[in-house]
Protein backbone atom coordinates (compact mmCIF):
# COMPACT_ATOMS: atom_id res chain seq x y z
CA UNK A 1 0.00 0.00 0.00
CA UNK A 2 1.19 3.22 -0.62
CA UNK A 3 0.66 5.68 2.53
CA UNK A 4 1.49 9.28 2.12
CA UNK A 5 1.82 11.50 5.58
CA UNK A 6 1.93 15.16 6.12
CA UNK A 7 4.36 16.41 8.24
CA UNK A 8 4.47 20.13 7.69
CA UNK A 9 3.32 20.94 11.11
CA UNK A 10 6.58 19.62 12.06
CA UNK A 11 8.56 22.31 15.09
CA UNK A 12 10.98 21.27 17.54
CA UNK A 13 8.56 20.71 20.12
CA UNK A 14 7.64 17.20 21.99
CA UNK A 15 5.08 16.23 19.64
CA UNK A 16 6.60 16.71 16.45
CA UNK A 17 9.54 14.15 18.21
CA UNK A 18 7.31 11.56 19.26
CA UNK A 19 5.33 11.58 15.84
CA UNK A 20 8.72 11.47 14.04
CA UNK A 21 10.56 8.45 16.03
CA UNK A 22 6.85 6.97 15.71
CA UNK A 23 7.30 6.99 11.83
CA UNK A 24 10.82 6.15 11.90
CA UNK A 25 9.84 2.84 13.52
CA UNK A 26 6.83 2.13 11.32
CA UNK A 27 8.70 2.87 8.41
CA UNK A 28 11.51 0.38 9.49
CA UNK A 29 9.12 -2.34 10.59
CA UNK A 30 6.38 -2.22 7.48
CA UNK A 31 8.76 -2.70 3.68
CA UNK A 32 5.71 -3.65 2.49
CA UNK A 33 4.67 0.14 1.90
CA UNK A 34 5.56 2.89 0.28
CA UNK A 35 5.39 6.05 1.89
CA UNK A 36 5.36 9.66 0.34
CA UNK A 37 6.18 12.58 3.60
CA UNK A 38 5.02 16.43 2.58
CA UNK A 39 7.17 18.73 4.09
CA UNK A 40 8.04 22.20 4.14
CA UNK A 41 11.86 23.15 3.31
CA UNK A 42 12.34 24.46 6.90
CA UNK A 43 11.70 20.79 8.10
CA UNK A 44 14.48 19.37 5.77
CA UNK A 45 17.11 19.47 8.28
CA UNK A 46 15.64 17.53 10.68
CA UNK A 47 17.89 14.53 11.75
CA UNK A 48 14.83 12.82 11.80
CA UNK A 49 13.86 13.09 7.96
CA UNK A 50 17.17 12.98 6.89
CA UNK A 51 17.04 9.18 8.33
CA UNK A 52 13.80 8.95 7.16
CA UNK A 53 14.98 9.82 3.58
CA UNK A 54 17.89 7.19 3.45
CA UNK A 55 14.68 4.10 3.52
CA UNK A 56 14.22 2.80 0.16
CA UNK A 57 10.98 2.80 0.52
CA UNK A 58 10.12 6.16 1.93
CA UNK A 59 10.20 9.58 -0.43
CA UNK A 60 10.21 13.06 1.06
CA UNK A 61 8.26 15.76 -0.85
CA UNK A 62 9.04 19.16 -0.49
CA UNK A 63 6.02 21.60 -0.30
CA UNK A 64 5.88 25.46 0.62
CA UNK A 65 2.28 25.18 2.44
CA UNK A 66 1.91 26.48 5.72
CA UNK A 67 -0.76 25.44 7.87
CA UNK A 68 -3.83 27.09 8.62
CA UNK A 69 -3.53 29.51 5.31
CA UNK A 70 -5.64 29.71 2.70
CA UNK A 71 -2.86 28.12 0.44
CA UNK A 72 -3.24 25.05 2.43
CA UNK A 73 -7.14 25.04 1.08
CA UNK A 74 -6.69 26.00 -2.49
CA UNK A 75 -3.19 24.57 -3.39
CA UNK A 76 -2.51 21.71 -1.31
CA UNK A 77 -5.98 20.52 -2.44
CA UNK A 78 -4.52 20.01 -5.91
CA UNK A 79 -1.34 18.15 -4.59
CA UNK A 80 -3.54 15.67 -3.04
CA UNK A 81 -5.39 15.44 -6.10
CA UNK A 82 -2.95 15.01 -8.33
CA UNK A 83 -1.15 12.38 -6.26
CA UNK A 84 -4.08 9.88 -5.86
CA UNK A 85 -3.58 9.00 -2.87
CA UNK A 86 -4.37 5.59 -1.40
CA UNK A 87 -4.56 6.82 1.85
CA UNK A 88 -3.55 10.43 3.75
CA UNK A 89 -2.35 10.87 7.01
CA UNK A 90 -2.68 14.30 8.81
CA UNK A 91 -0.79 14.78 12.17
CA UNK A 92 -3.11 17.03 13.16
CA UNK A 93 -6.45 18.11 11.75
CA UNK A 94 -5.09 21.36 9.46
CA UNK A 95 -5.92 20.12 5.71
CA UNK A 96 -8.00 21.15 2.56
CA UNK A 97 -11.67 20.80 3.96
CA UNK A 98 -12.88 19.53 0.39
CA UNK A 99 -10.49 16.99 0.11
CA UNK A 100 -12.24 13.91 -0.52
CA UNK A 101 -9.86 10.88 -0.94
CA UNK A 102 -9.50 8.31 2.23
CA UNK A 103 -7.48 9.76 4.80
CA UNK A 104 -6.60 9.36 9.23
CA UNK A 105 -6.68 12.35 11.29
CA UNK A 106 -4.28 12.57 14.24
CA UNK A 107 -5.94 14.82 17.45
CA UNK A 108 -3.19 15.68 19.56
CA UNK A 109 -6.17 16.73 22.34
CA UNK A 110 -8.55 19.99 22.08
CA UNK A 111 -6.85 21.86 24.78
CA UNK A 112 -6.12 24.55 21.84
CA UNK A 113 -9.72 25.30 21.94
CA UNK A 114 -9.52 26.03 25.58
CA UNK A 115 -6.58 27.41 26.18
CA UNK A 116 -4.99 29.09 23.01
CA UNK A 117 -4.96 32.81 22.73
CA UNK A 118 -7.13 33.29 19.31
CA UNK A 119 -6.20 36.92 17.89
CA UNK A 120 -10.21 37.37 17.22
CA UNK A 121 -12.87 35.26 17.45
CA UNK A 122 -12.93 35.12 13.51
CA UNK A 123 -9.83 33.59 14.08
CA UNK A 124 -11.05 30.70 16.80
CA UNK A 125 -14.67 30.15 14.70
CA UNK A 126 -12.16 29.57 11.52
CA UNK A 127 -9.95 26.94 13.70
CA UNK A 128 -13.29 25.00 15.23
CA UNK A 129 -14.68 25.19 11.78
CA UNK A 130 -11.50 23.68 9.82
CA UNK A 131 -11.64 20.85 12.90
CA UNK A 132 -15.11 19.99 12.66
CA UNK A 133 -14.98 19.76 9.18
CA UNK A 134 -12.19 17.76 8.68
CA UNK A 135 -13.14 15.13 11.41
CA UNK A 136 -16.50 14.48 10.31
CA UNK A 137 -14.81 13.30 6.85
CA UNK A 138 -12.01 11.52 8.45
CA UNK A 139 -12.33 7.89 8.03
CA UNK A 140 -10.70 7.27 11.19
CA UNK A 141 -9.62 9.34 13.83
CA UNK A 142 -6.51 8.18 16.12
CA UNK A 143 -6.18 9.92 19.56
CA UNK A 144 -4.15 9.18 22.66
CA UNK A 145 -6.78 8.64 25.62
CA UNK A 146 -10.07 8.08 26.53
CA UNK A 147 -10.82 11.80 27.65
CA UNK A 148 -9.70 13.34 24.46
CA UNK A 149 -11.90 10.19 22.48
CA UNK A 150 -15.33 11.29 24.78
CA UNK A 151 -14.92 15.28 23.82
CA UNK A 152 -14.61 14.45 20.19
CA UNK A 153 -17.44 12.57 20.48
CA UNK A 154 -19.86 14.93 22.88
CA UNK A 155 -18.59 18.07 21.15
CA UNK A 156 -18.22 16.88 17.77
CA UNK A 157 -20.85 14.79 17.90
CA UNK A 158 -18.43 11.56 16.13
CA UNK A 159 -19.72 7.89 16.38
CA UNK A 160 -17.28 5.80 18.56
CA UNK A 161 -16.32 3.01 16.36
CA UNK A 162 -14.81 6.16 13.92
CA UNK A 163 -11.91 6.49 17.11
CA UNK A 164 -9.05 4.56 17.99
CA UNK A 165 -6.65 5.32 20.93
CA UNK A 166 -3.00 4.80 20.68
CA UNK A 167 -0.69 5.12 23.28
CA UNK A 168 1.93 7.66 23.96
CA UNK A 169 5.38 6.55 24.82
CA UNK A 170 8.17 7.83 27.17
CA UNK A 171 10.69 8.96 24.25
CA UNK A 172 13.15 6.26 24.31
CA UNK A 173 16.02 8.44 22.49
CA UNK A 174 15.46 10.75 25.11
CA UNK A 175 15.88 8.54 28.14
CA UNK A 176 18.81 6.40 26.68
CA UNK A 177 20.92 9.74 25.50
CA UNK A 178 21.32 11.35 28.50
CA UNK A 179 23.37 8.59 30.18
CA UNK A 180 25.95 10.57 28.50
CA UNK A 181 26.58 12.18 32.17
CA UNK A 182 28.43 9.19 33.20
CA UNK A 183 31.56 10.19 30.72
CA UNK A 184 31.48 13.78 32.85
CA UNK A 185 32.66 14.80 35.15
CA UNK A 186 30.58 15.04 38.28
CA UNK A 187 29.65 19.00 38.74
CA UNK A 188 28.27 20.12 41.81
CA UNK A 189 25.33 21.61 40.16
CA UNK A 190 23.61 23.03 43.10
CA UNK A 191 27.26 25.26 43.54
CA UNK A 192 27.45 26.30 39.74
CA UNK A 193 23.80 27.89 39.91
CA UNK A 194 23.68 28.84 43.30
CA UNK A 195 21.25 26.46 44.43
CA UNK A 196 21.69 26.56 48.17
CA UNK A 197 18.59 24.21 49.71
CA UNK A 198 17.05 20.92 48.17
CA UNK A 199 14.64 21.33 45.33
CA UNK A 200 12.02 20.91 43.30
CA UNK A 201 12.43 20.60 39.42
CA UNK A 202 9.40 22.61 37.00
CA UNK A 203 10.75 21.56 33.29
CA UNK A 204 8.06 22.51 30.92
CA UNK A 205 6.19 25.45 29.93
CA UNK A 206 4.91 28.65 30.46
CA UNK A 207 1.55 28.19 28.57
CA UNK A 208 -1.50 28.66 30.68
CA UNK A 209 -2.49 25.43 30.92
CA UNK A 210 1.08 24.37 33.12
CA UNK A 211 -0.23 26.54 35.69
CA UNK A 212 2.93 28.01 36.29
CA UNK A 213 1.81 31.34 37.75
CA UNK A 214 -0.37 29.20 40.26
CA UNK A 215 2.94 27.46 41.84
CA UNK A 216 4.39 30.70 42.12
CA UNK A 217 2.18 32.59 43.70
CA UNK A 218 1.75 30.12 46.40
CA UNK A 219 5.62 29.03 47.24
CA UNK A 220 5.92 31.62 49.87
CA UNK A 221 3.62 28.66 51.88
CA UNK A 222 6.12 25.87 50.73
CA UNK A 223 8.96 24.42 52.72
CA UNK A 224 11.26 27.50 53.39
CA UNK A 225 14.25 24.94 52.88
CA UNK A 226 13.27 24.20 49.42
CA UNK A 227 14.00 26.10 46.46
CA UNK A 228 11.90 26.05 42.83
CA UNK A 229 13.95 25.15 39.82
CA UNK A 230 12.28 26.20 36.95
CA UNK A 231 14.45 24.59 33.53
CA UNK A 232 15.49 26.16 30.29
CA UNK A 233 15.49 29.07 28.16
CA UNK A 234 12.18 29.81 26.94
CA UNK A 235 10.60 30.10 29.85
CA UNK A 236 13.30 32.13 31.46
CA UNK A 237 12.52 35.09 29.38
CA UNK A 238 9.24 35.47 30.62
CA UNK A 239 9.09 38.80 31.74
CA UNK A 240 5.62 38.80 33.64
CA UNK A 241 6.55 35.04 35.76
CA UNK A 242 10.26 36.73 36.82
CA UNK A 243 8.02 40.25 37.99
CA UNK A 244 5.78 38.14 39.73
CA UNK A 245 8.51 36.28 41.83
CA UNK A 246 9.95 39.35 42.43
CA UNK A 247 7.14 41.26 43.50
CA UNK A 248 6.26 38.05 46.06
CA UNK A 249 9.94 38.86 47.39
CA UNK A 250 10.80 34.87 46.07
CA UNK A 251 13.74 35.18 43.71
CA UNK A 252 16.12 33.53 46.43
CA UNK A 253 14.30 30.78 46.46
CA UNK A 254 12.58 30.54 42.93
CA UNK A 255 15.35 30.30 40.37
CA UNK A 256 15.47 30.33 36.40
CA UNK A 257 18.04 27.30 35.02
CA UNK A 258 18.69 28.38 31.39
CA UNK A 259 21.10 27.43 28.56
CA UNK A 260 22.42 24.41 30.68
CA UNK A 261 24.52 21.60 29.09
CA UNK A 262 22.89 18.67 27.97
CA UNK A 263 25.77 17.01 29.98
CA UNK A 264 24.28 18.72 33.15
CA UNK A 265 20.60 17.75 32.77
CA UNK A 266 21.07 14.03 34.18
CA UNK A 267 23.31 15.78 36.96
CA UNK A 268 20.86 18.14 37.37
CA UNK A 269 18.36 15.83 38.38
CA UNK A 270 20.32 13.52 39.89
CA UNK A 271 21.18 16.14 42.20
CA UNK A 272 17.68 17.08 43.17
CA UNK A 273 14.86 15.47 45.52
CA UNK A 274 11.94 16.11 43.54
CA UNK A 275 9.98 17.03 40.21
CA UNK A 276 6.37 18.76 40.51
CA UNK A 277 4.21 18.67 37.76
CA UNK A 278 0.87 20.99 38.02
CA UNK A 279 -0.67 20.87 34.83
CA UNK A 280 -4.54 22.19 34.69
CA UNK A 281 -4.61 20.07 31.12
CA UNK A 282 -2.59 16.94 30.10
CA UNK A 283 -2.86 14.53 27.81
CA UNK A 284 0.32 12.90 28.16
CA UNK A 285 3.17 13.98 30.23
CA UNK A 286 6.23 13.61 27.83
CA UNK A 287 8.20 16.17 30.51
CA UNK A 288 7.98 13.97 33.10
CA UNK A 289 10.48 11.47 30.53
CA UNK A 290 13.78 12.95 32.60
CA UNK A 291 12.54 12.54 35.96
CA UNK A 292 11.03 8.88 35.76
CA UNK A 293 14.83 8.12 34.09
CA UNK A 294 16.33 9.03 36.95
CA UNK A 295 13.66 7.76 39.52
CA UNK A 296 13.25 11.12 41.16
CA UNK A 297 10.04 11.25 43.01
CA UNK A 298 6.87 12.83 41.52
CA UNK A 299 4.34 15.24 42.74
CA UNK A 300 1.40 15.96 40.05
CA UNK A 301 -2.00 17.17 39.40
CA UNK A 302 -4.82 14.65 40.23
CA UNK A 303 -5.84 14.31 36.11
CA UNK A 304 -7.46 11.62 35.07
CA UNK A 305 -5.18 10.95 32.39
CA UNK A 306 -1.96 10.72 34.51
CA UNK A 307 -3.31 8.68 37.44
CA UNK A 308 -4.00 6.13 34.20
CA UNK A 309 -0.34 6.42 33.69
CA UNK A 310 1.49 6.35 37.17
CA UNK A 311 -1.29 5.04 39.94
CA UNK A 312 0.05 5.42 43.32
CA UNK A 313 3.64 5.36 41.67
CA UNK A 314 3.73 9.58 42.40
CA UNK A 315 1.67 12.16 44.60
CA UNK A 316 -1.20 14.24 43.59
CA UNK A 317 -2.76 17.81 44.45
CA UNK A 318 -5.59 19.58 43.22
CA UNK A 319 -4.36 22.05 40.67
CA UNK A 320 -7.26 24.12 40.97
CA UNK A 321 -7.09 24.42 44.82
CA UNK A 322 -4.06 26.81 46.51
CA UNK A 323 -4.88 25.53 50.12
CA UNK A 324 -4.63 21.88 48.75
CA UNK A 325 -1.45 22.36 46.61
CA UNK A 326 0.13 23.99 49.48
CA UNK A 327 -0.76 21.34 51.82
CA UNK A 328 0.22 18.29 49.77
CA UNK A 329 3.19 19.90 48.25
CA UNK A 330 4.46 20.42 51.86
CA UNK A 331 3.60 16.79 52.69
CA UNK A 332 5.10 15.52 49.83
CA UNK A 333 8.65 17.18 50.46
CA UNK A 334 8.65 15.98 54.00
CA UNK A 335 7.22 12.09 53.36
CA UNK A 336 9.37 11.59 49.68
CA UNK A 337 13.13 11.57 49.69
CA UNK A 338 13.25 8.13 48.17
CA UNK A 339 13.94 7.28 45.07
CA UNK A 340 11.00 5.40 42.88
CA UNK A 341 11.33 2.83 40.09
CA UNK A 342 9.74 3.64 37.52
CA UNK A 343 10.54 0.60 34.79
CA UNK A 344 6.68 -0.61 34.61
CA UNK A 345 5.54 2.27 33.32
CA UNK A 346 8.70 2.69 30.81
CA UNK A 347 7.46 -0.73 29.92
CA UNK A 348 3.84 0.20 29.79
CA UNK A 349 4.13 3.26 27.32
CA UNK A 350 6.98 2.09 24.61
CA UNK A 351 7.57 2.84 21.30
CA UNK A 352 7.46 -0.49 19.96
CA UNK A 353 3.67 -1.29 21.47
CA UNK A 354 2.63 2.37 20.03
CA UNK A 355 3.61 1.04 16.78
CA UNK A 356 1.68 -2.03 17.21
CA UNK A 357 -0.79 -0.35 18.18
CA UNK A 358 -0.88 1.76 14.63
CA UNK A 359 0.15 -0.68 12.48
CA UNK A 360 -2.95 -2.71 13.60
CA UNK A 361 -5.47 0.82 12.85
CA UNK A 362 -3.26 1.19 9.44
CA UNK A 363 -4.01 -2.56 8.18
Amino acid sequence: MLLWLDLRFLKNDLYSNFILELIQNLIINNWNNRYTIYINSDNKDNTHISKLSLNKNCKIKIIEIKNFSLKEQIHFLKILNNDKNNLTIFFNHFKPIFYRWNYYTFVLSLKNIYYWNFKSSLSKYKYIFLLEKNLEKSEKIICFDNNTKNELTERFNIKEEKINIIHWFFKDSLINKLDIWKNEINIDIKAKYWIKNNYLIYAYWDWIEKNIEKLIQIYDKINKNTDLIILWDKISKNIFLRNKIINLNLQNRIKFVSQIKNSEIPLLYKQSIWTIFPSLYETFPFELSNAIKYNIPIIASDLTNLKNIFWDTIKYFSPISRIDMIKQINKFIQNNTQNKEYNNIIKNYSLSLTSEQLIKIIN
